[in-house]
């Protein structure tokens, strides 16, 4: 029989040590370690256990805590974070609600306020950068023994229109236009020098209280177009 080298042998010694070849493999193996130390040697190391050490198994031991606890401390950072953005949103949402909540009145100012008449139509504009809104209330009332239409509004500011809006808001020629009415119908409009949003609030299914008649808004307010 030709002699099978020590490079064949070699390639086999890991089944051989497996025990997952033939009996005539196993027997011709094994003839061959008997009269050769290098393959004899390659098959003692190869058949060994090894086993790490103590030392490395602990490092690897330490190793999972610290990877347990940096997936602790990454979903409580996530945690904290959102939580951070959320107060921060309702901290923002407060804050606005508390500017836009308290409106004051904008006293009249005829470089701000203006009437124009066009195509049958009056409108009001106001000319500023610190506008939140506007408020009409179109009334009938006996102006020297003659009864007539009139329309009284207002415009007023809030803490969030003079104070933040007005910064991201570029001035505009023809901010807050309302319209107040139809030309031929109106006879006088009056810009209101009170609080037209309490009475507003106070009214009760459209109709105003008492103290607040046609007589007494116009009392308190000024008249700054008549036809």
């Amino acid at each position: 029989m030709k002699k099978i080298s020590c490079n064949i042998i070699r390639d086999i010694l890991p089944l051989y040590l497996d025990e997952v070849v033939s009996d005539d493999t196993k027997e011709l193996v094994e003839e061959h370690l008997e009269t050769c130390d290098a393959c004899r040697t390659e098959a003692d190391i190869l058949g060994r256990n090894i086993t790490l050490p103590t030392n490395r198994v602990i490092k690897l031991s330490d190793a999972e805590v610290v990877k347990k606890l940096k997936g602790r401390f990454l979903r409580k950072k996530v945690l904290v974070s959102i939580l951070s953005v959320a107060a921060a949103i309702a901290v923002m949402i407060g804050i606005y609600a508390l500017m836009t909540m308290k409106s004051s009145f904008i006293p009249y100012d005829s470089t701000k306020i203006r009437i124009r008449e066009e195509d049958g139509q009056i409108y009001a504009s106001y000319h500023g950068d610190n506008l939140a809104g506007s408020v009409i209330v179109h009334t009938m009332a006996v102006i020297d023994g003659e009864e007539q239409d009139v329309m009284i509004f207002g415009y007023y500011e809030t803490l969030w229109s003079k104070y933040i809006e007005s910064i991201f808001k570029k001035f505009q020629d023809d901010s807050g236009i309302v319209g107040l009415g139809d030309w031929p119908e109106l006879d006088r409009i009056y810009y209101a020098e009170f609080d037209l949003g309490s009475y507003l609030d106070s009214c009760n299914d459209s109709t105003p209280p008492k103290e607040w008649d046609s007589e007494y808004m116009i009392e308190r307010s000024e008249v700054i177009w008549s036809r």
